[in-house]
């Protein structure tokens, strides 16, 4: 999967998962997107297989997220 098809999707995804956490979207911050990131590593999610190019997968989601103005860094 490429990158920015990798990324669109995750940000949907997102989207649905944050719809079903007990905070606010305007109000989520790294640990939660480091749980959305470990919730989709643990169901061994497809969108998890972009090539990562020797950084962290954490990282790249992480900062997809903070650049998109999910959460706040």
């Amino acid at each position: 999967m490429k990158r920015e098809e990798a990324k669109r999707l995750i940000i949907h995804e997102w989207e649905k998962w944050i719809k079903t956490q007990p905070i606010k979207p305007d109000q989520a911050t790294g640990r939660d997107s480091l749980k959305f990131y470990l919730e989709l590593k643990d169901a061994q999610s497809p969108l998890l297989k972009f090539q990562g190019r020797g950084r962290d997968k954490w990282h790249i989601v992480h900062g997809w997220l903070v650049s998109d103005g999910r959460i706040s860094n």
